[in-house]
């Protein structure tokens, strides 16, 4: 009796044991936590909740963070820190993604997660500012792009005899000559501007090259003549006359050039256009957009990567293939207007619209081809520290005279200095 007594115990005792260790299974995948770092308007809200829903056996945790300077200090430290008891496992990046090249082994390399394929779906201009100059990580996916248009007053460039459409307009600013031409004719004639400044003119010229401050190497090339013809043709626009005040795009004293009709155009991001709705309500329907100057750009747009951290990495890399595919990216642009990266949204008829503040001109046609043709250009980890030479001195030449071949020469002792070379 004492031995079936004790077979009776032992059987049960397996059976619970095993039932324990199914459940405890059972919980572990069912319970997966998974983090996520973004700012105010960063994503979707919408898209945010149907990643709870495609993704049910997942405990998906939003943690919204101060944007800008905020945002970007708390993730570096994060990702020199060797803690990451406190990490999250998905985290927004901004256009500042290239100084975080350099940390690339603190990212799961989407290589290894049908990266070649996904690359196929981005713009490669788009796509390559999240890849290391071998060509060996991919640390994150596009979310939004902000390609470039140029903003301007229809009436006031009709007025003026500049052109009568914005297709007339973009043909008429593709080469230098017909843009100085532009310009000229609208000072001569109602003694109005489209350049704010130097600085932001240096950066919107900079924002439509194949190559930038560094090579592939992180190789300083911003001595080299792409970025000193920039300069020079930066330097006789503002000896023509043809610059405003240098006055900084956005601030204030912009504002108010735009309503006393002293700045009547403007080449910027698509996200602009917001700014400019909202700045000059008043002036609703004599807007239109034409192809931004001297070619497409690109100023802004912000990625999703996953740190190597993460303890749920695979579920966390599909999460954010999810929230990047092309439904997703249509559906963020008509509820947040951020402006889609993938290839199939900017080809969806979705994202295109009649809009009143434009005179009733489709503007998402402009950006759409805008972000077709920009040019792909590798940004360099250590690029703030040599764009912060060029606009100090720039902005020397505007405010104090100081001759334009020395601020050259200075801004360049500065960025050597500052990179030790």
């Amino acid at each position: 009796m004492k031995k079936l007594v004790s077979l009776l115990v032992a059987v049960i005792l397996v059976f619970s044991l095993a039932a324990c260790s199914n459940s405890e299974k059972a919980s572990t995948e069912g319970d997966k936590k998974i983090t996520l770092w973004y700012w105010n308007r960063g994503l979707d809200e919408k898209v945010l909740d149907k990643v709870k829903e495609e993704f049910p056996n997942v405990q998906f945790e939003l943690k919204k963070l101060p944007p800008g300077k905020d945002y970007k200090t708390k993730l570096m430290t994060l990702l020199r820190s060797k803690n990451t008891n406190d990490s999250p496992d998905l985290v927004l990046l901004n256009v500042w993604i290239s100084e975080l090249l350099p940390y690339s082994d603190k990212f799961v390399n989407l290589y290894d997660h049908g990266g070649k394929e996904l690359e196929s779906q981005f713009p490669a201009w788009k796509i390559g500012q999240a890849i290391t100059g071998d060509n060996k990580n991919m640390i994150a996916l596009p979310v939004d792009t902000a390609p470039t248009g140029f903003f301007y007053r229809e009436d006031i460039f009709k007025k003026a005899g500049v052109a009568n459409s914005p297709e007339e307009l973009s043909e008429k600013m593709q080469t230098w000559d017909g843009y100085i031409n532009v310009l000229t004719q609208l000072k001569e004639k109602e003694n109005v501007f489209v350049i704010s400044s130097m600085g932001d003119e240096f950066g919107n010229y900079l924002n439509k090259l194949d190559k930038r401050f560094f090579d592939r190497d992180d190789k300083f090339i911003g001595d080299q003549q792409h970025i000193k013809e920039i300069w020079d043709k930066v330097v006789e626009l503002n000896e023509k006359g043809l610059v405003a005040d240098n006055i900084v795009a956005q601030d204030q004293e912009w504002n108010a050039a735009i309503n006393n009709n002293k700045i009547v155009g403007y080449d910027g991001p698509v996200w602009a256009k917001d700014i400019i709705i909202d700045t000059t309500s008043a002036t609703s329907g004599l807007w239109k957009v034409a192809r931004s100057p001297l070619g497409d750009g690109n100023d802004g747009g912000s990625f999703i990567g996953v740190l190597s951290s993460s303890k749920n990495q695979k579920e966390s890399v599909e999460i954010a293939k999810f929230i990047n595919n092309a439904e997703n990216q249509v559906t963020s642009y008509k509820n947040l207007s951020l402006f889609p990266s993938h290839n199939d949204a900017l080809k969806s008829e979705e994202i295109s619209h009649e809009e009143d503040f434009f005179g009733g001109q489709n503007t998402t046609k402009i950006f759409a081809e805008s972000a077709k043709n920009v040019k792909e250009a590798y940004k360099g980890s250590k690029e703030s520290i040599a764009m912060l030479a060029f606009l100090d001195e720039l902005n020397l030449v505007a405010t104090q005279n100081k001759d334009p071949e020395q601020a050259w020469k200075d801004a360049l002792e500065a960025i050597k200095g500052n990179l030790s070379i």
